[in-house]
């Protein structure tokens, strides 16, 4: 009896010492596999460090790149509603002598110097009088501000009895930047509050013409124009 329970002792001191092994073995697996989640989790977090840094320098590049697009175009302007084949397959000449007597500016007859100009690179609509716009780029940055700030003061523009429009040439982004103030500024239009749109794309809000507000985004504006009054602690504030 006694030799069976050292037999059967022996038997469960072997299995303990091969589960003590296993354990081991196992337990040197854990540490290596936490070993190297470790290490993955760092290089997750240094991934992820990067992502994060080549995004923010995605969208520096890309503001870059659209402000030197719109830099390029700071001399073309864009005309809409000019009827096709009226410039006589010449628009440059078309549009130096046509442009200071349609706006009625004296100082630029004979003085206008178009760089280039050409239709808009888009299929021509058939069965329509809709014309194309024309856009064109002038030499001088003065001569620009001077046809736009005469198109304002004219106010609606009309040719061969047809609205005409002068728009700045901006790019894709920009455009749907400065579209987005729409709404507001025909919320500012209904509540007789002044306002601008200023470049690239800000807007000025003049409250009694004391307080200025100037806003990147639209972010709430309409709640803040018809909930908050304008505060007496400060006359300048940018949102």
């Amino acid at each position: 009896t006694n030799s069976r329970m050292e037999v059967r002792i022996s038997e469960i001191k072997s299995s303990i010492t091969s589960m003590d092994k296993k354990m081991e073995a196992f337990t040197k697996r854990l540490d290596e596999a936490e070993h190297r989640i470790g290490n993955t989790e760092d290089s997750v977090h240094g991934l992820e460090t990067m992502v994060q840094q080549l995004q923010e320098a995605v969208v520096k590049l890309q503001e870059k790149a659209d402000d030197l697009e719109n830099r390029s175009r700071r001399c073309n302007l864009r005309l809409v509603g000019l009827p096709e084949d009226e410039e006589d397959r010449d628009p440059v000449s078309f549009l130096e002598s046509w442009l200071p007597s349609f706006l009625n500016l004296l100082e630029l007859a004979n003085n206008l110097e178009v760089e280039r100009a050409h239709q808009a690179f888009l299929p021509r609509i058939r069965n329509t009088d809709k014309p194309r716009m024309l856009l064109f780029k002038l030499l001088r940055y003065r001569d620009k501000e001077v046809i736009l700030r005469q198109a304002r003061k004219l106010g609606a523009l009309t040719f061969n009895n047809k609205p005409v429009y002068i728009f700045p040439d901006m790019s894709a982004d920009l455009f749907q930047k400065r579209k987005s103030f729409f709404g507001v500024k025909r919320l500012c239009k209904d509540l007789d509050i002044p306002f601008a749109l200023l470049f690239p794309a800000r807007l000025r809000i003049d409250f009694q013409g004391q307080y200025v507000y100037i806003f990147k985004s639209t972010n709430n504006i309409s709640d803040f124009i018809l909930l908050s009054p304008p505060p007496s602690s400060y006359l300048h504030v940018t949102y």
